[in-house]
């Protein structure tokens, strides 16, 4: 399980961008992100997407963006490259306080559904 909480920092696109391209290709299972009042915004979020897409092997994630500056573009990102893990039985997904739409979370949770997989929001 690998944990990475980041609280009130200066951590902006560029610094977010570095952290998921450290994932890329990783065997990872369990992941618990958690990006909290920091400046990160859709380039974060759409990085974060792209590295969680080629980690074929998760089986659950925890992805909270709270008081950020991720917006719909990085949820719908983010939710393509979701579906197309198969071993994925659980996630908890959150958008307090961020730029992202009740609408696109909706639709995020329709196309998340899925026997076997188990979504919280």
């Amino acid at each position: 399980k690998v944990d990475i909480c980041l609280y009130r920092t200066k951590l902006t696109d560029a610094g977010g961008e570095a952290l998921c391209a450290g994932l890329i290709g990783k065997e990872l299972q369990d992941l618990d992100l958690r990006l909290f009042n920091t400046s990160v915004a859709d380039k974060t979020g759409l990085a974060i997407g792209k590295s969680l897409g080629s980690c074929r092997k998760m089986t659950k994630l925890f992805l909270s963006f709270t008081n950020t500056g991720v917006s719909d573009p990085s949820a719908e990102g983010i939710a393509s490259c979701l579906e197309e893990l198969p071993l994925l039985t659980t996630i908890y997904l959150s958008f307090k306080g961020s730029r992202v739409s009740r609408e696109c979370v909706d639709a995020v949770k329709l196309k998340l559904q899925r026997p076997g997989l188990k979504i919280n929001y």
